[in-house]
């Protein structure tokens, strides 16, 4: 007989995890700060959400978008009336920070992102509504966080999403899910990886050429790949993933890999494809005097059909070439995209 009540004490206990949900994982609950629970009676009001309890967002520079999010109610039955939920946006940057230490510890840790460098986005930049209704007869609503996607960076920017209160009594707000961390970055239309492809002419003494050429006697049949990376709403930087694993533009001597060092080129398209600048990340110039400058001869236009583009530039250094307009190296490449960047 006591086998037997212990056997249905068992499955009542595995019956009633199954039906709780996101609000199972509520440390509040753990930690009985709610009191003893019963949906019923402590109804809890939540913004679902992974176990991080963030949202990441990486969009191209759309203007000002829609992100649809749910608002819950963690209860036995549907709402039994009308439920208006407070929202409240929060860019408080201590605030912030503590939530970032606390949900993404492992991606943006002090020694990664200090303090100092942590990016809040602007208030101006999100609109969500003050007030969301939990229609009688529901579980939940989805409500529209408009961001300005204009002001997005490449680095990530931070910001909070949080319930701030509740129009009846008999309703709890969810200690881990009473607030969305947002995490948003901008991303170019043309980012990723590539293969690159190309020459690499050096105009003055000294036996210096394309990457593949050294990369091609050593690891035949393989493709030399690059990450573009955003560097803003128009532009993608060359970031070498290889020999360097830096911003810096890899190239073979007769013998080995070496690289230009304080250069690596910055691709700028317009709305219709064209490359229409190439600039040096370091600076134009760059404190050892080397920029970028397109060669306006050259192809330098995107195909879509075939995700990639050929571009046309030199390396310009004047300490190291004695006359005007000083060009050391003429590139002619071509760009495959193979895959997105993780």
């Amino acid at each position: 007989m006591k086998m037997n009540k212990i056997y249905t004490l068992i499955l009542t206990i595995i019956a009633f995890g199954m039906g709780m949900t996101s609000c199972l994982n509520d440390s509040m609950i753990e930690d009985q700060k709610y009191g003893l629970i019963n949906l019923d009676v402590n109804k809890i009001i939540e913004l679902p959400a992974g176990g991080t309890h963030t949202v990441a967002i990486t969009s191209l520079d759309q203007g000002k978008r829609d992100y649809m999010r749910e608002l819950r109610l963690a209860a036995d039955k549907p709402a039994q009336e009308d439920i208006v939920v407070t929202l409240e946006l929060v860019t408080d940057r201590a605030t912030v920070i503590k939530q970032i230490r606390e949900l993404l510890s492992d991606k943006y840790s002090e020694e990664k992102l200090p303090d100092e460098e942590v990016q809040i986005f602007s208030a101006s930049g999100i609109t969500i509504p003050a007030t969301v209704t939990i229609p009688k007869g529901e579980r939940s609503v989805t409500f529209p966080v408009n961001i300005d996607t204009h002001l997005l960076e490449p680095t990530a920017q931070f910001v909070l999403v949080r319930i701030k209160s509740v129009d009846k009594s008999g309703y709890i707000i969810s200690g881990n899910f009473g607030q969305l961390l947002y995490e948003l970055k901008l991303k170019h239309q043309y980012e990723g990886r590539y293969v690159m492809t190309g020459t690499m002419e050096h105009l003055i003494a000294g036996d210096f050429y394309h990457v593949t050429y050294q990369w091609g006697l050593q690891y035949p049949g393989e493709d030399f790949t690059v990450q573009l990376q955003t560097y803003d709403g128009q532009s993608i930087v060359m970031f070498d993933e290889i020999v360097f694993g830096d911003y810096i533009y890899p190239m073979s001597t007769a013998t080995s890999f070496s690289g230009w060092g304080s250069f690596a080129p910055i691709f700028k398209f317009d709305n219709d494809g064209n490359v229409i600048e190439v600039t040096n990340y370091y600076g134009q110039p760059a404190g050892n005097t080397r920029s970028a400058l397109l060669d306006p001869s050259g192809v330098n236009k995107y195909d879509p059909a075939t995700k990639s583009f050929q571009v046309s530039y030199w390396m310009v250094q004047p300490n190291a070439v004695a006359a005007a307009p000083y060009y050391r190296t003429h590139m002619v490449e071509t760009y495959t995209f193979l895959e997105d960047l993780d």
